[in-house]
């Protein structure tokens, strides 16, 4: 998925026109957790129930923080359609129907038309997209 797709409210896009999508992305609500809320830090945060001095006191946590973290950015080329099939498995994408489908279709078809779309010889368009990777080791019992 490019990184306008899943990612936080916060994040800039590389182009305009994934901008475009990230924006449209957020204005589908479906009340679900999703990575994109960052959410499932907490499961590491609520270890901390207590300030970092008493930690080991009264916390008895059980992974190591801070969580060590990198990201990798990556460039795909997918035809307009291909990137709308992708764009359409994002569950809150996916229930679509009718009007919102045809709304979500047509600010689609607006952000590909933006100038700053890059295509190739083939005329695939450039999708810019990032991997976090978080992790982190079991604190030893």
């Amino acid at each position: 998925m490019p990184s306008t797709d899943n990612a936080p409210e916060a994040h800039t896009a590389t182009t305009n026109w994934e901008s475009k999508l990230h924006a449209l992305t957020w204005t589908l609500k479906d009340d679900a957790p999703r990575n994109r809320h960052g959410k499932w830090r907490e499961v590491f945060d609520s270890q901390l129930k207590a300030t970092p001095l008493t930690i080991t006191a009264l916390a008895n946590p059980l992974f190591s923080l801070p969580l060590a973290e990198d990201e990798e950015e990556w460039t795909v080329w997918l035809e307009k359609e291909e990137l709308w099939k992708r764009y359409r498995t994002l569950s809150h994408v996916a229930v679509l129907e009718g009007e919102g489908l045809e709304n979500a279709r047509k600010v689609f078809d607006e952000a590909l038309s933006s100038p700053d779309v890059e295509r190739n010889n083939e005329g695939k368009i450039a999708v810019h997209g990032r991997t976090v990777m978080a992790w982190t080791s079991k604190i030893p019992a």
